[in-house]
């Protein structure tokens, strides 16, 4: 990973109140507007070029997704007990 959790564990946890206890179909489009706004400002433009970055961002963030699941599975247990 290209990033430092030290960097982005804050900004999750001020993220985090805003979306908690809102219902699931919320929290998944605030989600989906945040990230697709992201990857509009790669690129800019509608050009093949960009659609490809688009692409590859998209699917190296997914894989960056599947790999956080286990990780936030033990956090979030951990939580409860």
């Amino acid at each position: 990973m290209d990033w430092d959790e030290k960097d982005v564990g804050p900004l999750v946890e001020a993220i985090r109140p805003i979306l908690a206890g809102k219902p699931p179909p919320i929290q998944s489009a605030v989600l989906a507007d945040l990230l697709a706004m992201w990857l509009a400002g790669h690129g800019l433009g509608n050009g093949a070029e960009s659609e490809q970055l688009r692409e590859e961002l998209l699917e190296g963030h997914v894989e960056l997704v599947r790999q956080l699941i286990p990780v936030n599975v033990v956090i979030l247990l951990s939580r409860r007990s």
